[in-house]
């Protein structure tokens, strides 16, 4: 059997792939066209093992998709920009523009020695002028249009890396990076208005080939924009807070409210009262779980009350404000009513607190108490402990209540 020396057949190979350019690619309206994109890795130091198989994946489906017959748009980069790179460098007693150019550089030589198929012509540095430019420009844009905007809100941030993270890097309760636990930090810090986009970004989950229950949870992170907002009154401050529901036909059976635990509100009102040590607990508690598990309608819910209550605006009932851990405050207000009878979270929640569970959309056929249902009545029906609504379909409710709602400014 002949040795395979394969140092030397693949720099062989490598080499006459970079000689016939075989991997550029140009517009061609005759093929049907591929993007395949994989994280840009941070230059803070060299690849390890767990890049060789994030980019090996991407390189098959690239290579796939080419003898496909697809024209392949395959490009790397180098998400150069933020303080892992800074920090590595003032680790090592380095120049961090020094230290990032000289990774960048090792980088791409273990990504060409890989053999791994870019169109290196299209490599792009994200330090590189010629590229951030571009950040500014569309941030610009944005701003002019109304789309960003300052607001105060806690962050995950990383004692150690001394920098934000986002939901995605942070892996139970810890860094992805460093591994340090993630607390949070109230800061001063960006907003884009994706809500303006809710409808189009829920529809296209569609088209996605994702599971299922990932789709599931995207829709619930993101809601749709069409419904009502409603005024609710915090009793002795008299401040409103707007709740944002796609269903006003259940506001009558509103018992509780939910706040978001980061909520700067929430904070303000404990201050200084018998709630304020139990609280800072259950924050330090919550913002331990992935905030998109917390929404999970299977994960396990967790609140308590704050010692404040809200005047629902159609019946003038007072109801108790709680803070959960399924409600995030980057979605709508921060805040929801909470409907137990017809809402499977809220009914859990008002389980667990023994709290009121009010039945205001009954079935067709048969009649349902809400002290002797094991789980919400989430179907259609004909309203009922509603004032002048009760009787009809729920649906048409929706309507009619928020015109009342309107009418009444709330």
């Amino acid at each position: 059997m002949v040795d395979y020396n394969a140092q030397a057949v693949e720099l062989k190979w490598q080499e006459r792939w970079k000689e016939a350019g075989i991997f550029e690619v140009e517009i061609d309206e005759g093929k049907d066209k591929f993007y395949c994109l994989e994280m840009y890795p941070y230059p803070s130091a060299k690849l390890h093992i767990g890049h060789l198989r994030n980019y090996s994946i991407g390189d098959c489906l690239a290579r796939f998709k080419r003898m496909r017959g697809y024209n392949v748009l395959y490009p790397m980069g180098y998400d150069a920009f933020g303080l892992p790179a800074e920090n590595a460098a003032i680790e090592h007693d380095a120049d961090p523009e020094k230290w990032t150019w000289s990774n960048i550089k090792a980088i791409k030589k273990q990504q060409q020695r890989l053999g791994l198929s870019y169109d290196w012509r299209r490599q792009i540095q994200s330090i590189s002028e010629d590229y951030y430019k571009w950040n500014q420009w569309i941030f610009l844009k944005m701003l002019e249009s109304g789309l960003a905007f300052q607001e105060e809100a806690y962050a995950n941030w990383c004692p150690d890396c001394h920098t934000v993270l986002a939901n995605e890097q942070v892996v139970n309760g810890r860094c992805w990076r460093c591994n340090s636990d993630v607390t949070q930090k109230m800061m001063r810090q960006w907003f884009f208005k994706i809500k303006e986009y809710a409808d189009e970004l829920v529809d296209c989950l569609e088209d996605l080939d994702w599971p299922e229950p990932v789709k599931v949870m995207q829709r619930n992170w993101i809601g749709r924009s069409e419904g009502t907002i409603i005024k609710f009154t915090v009793k002795g401050t008299g401040e409103e807070i707007p709740i944002f529901t796609t269903r006003a036909d259940t506001v009558y059976g509103v018992t509780f409210m939910i706040f978001a635990p980061e909520h700067p509100l929430v904070s303000e009102w404990v201050k200084g009262t018998e709630f304020e040590d139990d609280f800072a607990a259950f924050l330090e508690e919550v913002i331990q779980e992935d905030k998109f598990q917390r929404t999970n309608i299977e994960h396990e819910k967790k609140g308590m009350f704050i010692g404040k209550h809200a005047i629902n605006p159609v019946n003038g009932e007072e109801i108790p404000i709680y803070v959960g851990n399924f409600v995030i405050y980057e979605y709508g207000a921060g805040a929801v009513m909470a409907v137990p009878a017809h809402d499977q979270r809220d009914f859990e929640f008002a389980k667990r607190f023994d709290l009121p569970i009010k039945v205001v959309i009954q079935p067709y056929d048969y009649e349902i108490n809400g002290d002797k249902m094991s789980r919400a009545y989430v179907q259609d029906g004909v309203m009922a402990n509603s004032g002048e609504f009760n009787g009809i379909e729920n649906r048409r409710a929706i309507k009619k209540i928020g015109k009342m709602l309107e009418n009444m400014d709330k």
